[in-house]
């Protein structure tokens, strides 16, 4: 299991402030999920992304493997080089797709640890994307599930060995169809320091489970995270949960940013967002998209003082 160590330090211990790519999904770079279909093109390439984040006064990106134009080594090499030259930190994200849904870029785990091995990134998260049976909140551990849960085991304690040769660490995520105690059974099943988890600060929804004891669950042994926030609004046949800027919603991201300052190995906040934004303007809807990544961004700086330098969001 990971260590208490911080498998990414920086100067001083402080916590550092990133974005995780699917924030810009609009702009056409977020990972495919859930058969959306962006319905104009891409709005930022790789090299503009890293400009944005300087302009935003972030220190990083955990990429989705849908950001990068594509995957030749010389490519990937000019990515690492761009990045480090505006030191901003990278991690990867790429899904298992154990379900088959047809989520990424389908490479196996060696290829991702690749790809991430030359772009520089030292984190590499990982989703399993499994089918599950319903009643969904019934069905932790369930005798269909746990085939998948040994599975990725199996893929993680192979390829651990090459993470740690590369310096990378590899998080799986508790993403929108795995409990919290799943994870941790993997982790524990694989037994491995470079093999840790990414909490989703909002994931645990999906499934029935109570966010917060999640988030209290995984830290310890969390190497990234996605730092969103969701607000559950009742309506009349029950309720809907709706994305917002990060402490706009129903996730107590106070008492989230704590665990993962004082019980994570990471030293890195990733904000995650993701609005609902109506398509039927794109102006409307690419602008409204960076006004909740900053407005996420102000939230972190000024309430939660994360990151290096608080003053450079005003």
């Amino acid at each position: 299991m990971p260590s208490k160590t911080a498998v990414n330090k920086t100067e001083n211990n402080q916590m550092l402030l990133g974005l995780h790519t699917y924030s810009l999904y609009l702009h056409g770079i977020g990972q495919a999920w859930a058969g959306f279909n962006l319905p104009w093109e891409r709005q930022l390439s790789t090299f503009q992304l890293f400009d944005l984040g300087i302009e935003l006064g972030l220190d990083g990106f955990h990429l989705d493997d849908g950001v990068l134009e594509n995957l030749e080594p010389s490519f990937l090499k000019e990515v690492g080089a761009a990045a480090k030259e505006k030191h901003l930190y990278l991690e990867y994200n790429m899904s298992l797709d154990l379900g088959n849904f047809g989520i990424g870029i389908q490479h196996n785990l060696e290829e991702g640890l690749d790809t991430a091995h030359f772009i520089g990134a030292d984190v590499v998260k990982i989703s399993m994307d499994l089918p599950r049976p319903r009643p969904r909140a019934g069905s932790r551990f369930h005798q269909e599930v746990m085939p998948f849960l040994q599975q990725t085991a199996d893929l993680l304690e192979k390829t651990a060995p090459m993470a740690e040769e590369y310096g990378i660490c590899l998080a799986l995520e508790n993403h929108c169809d795995s409990f919290s105690e799943e994870i941790l059974w993997v982790l524990n099943q694989v037994d491995h320091h470079y093999v840790g988890a990414c909490i989703d600060t909002v994931n645990a929804w999906h499934i029935a489970e109570d966010p917060m004891k999640a988030i209290e669950n995984l830290a310890p042994v969390a190497f990234t995270n996605h730092f969103r926030d969701d607000r559950v609004e009742f309506c009349r046949d029950g309720f809907r949960v709706r994305g917002v800027a990060v402490g706009d919603g129903d996730i107590d991201m106070q008492k989230a940013y704590e665990f993962i300052k004082n019980d994570s190995p990471t030293k890195r906040i990733n904000i995650e967002t993701e609005m609902g934004i109506s398509l039927e303007d794109k102006d409307t809807a690419l602008h409204l998209e960076i006004e909740t990544i900053k407005k996420s961004i102000h939230y972190c700086r000024t309430i939660l003082n994360i990151g290096k330098d608080i003053n450079k969001i005003s």
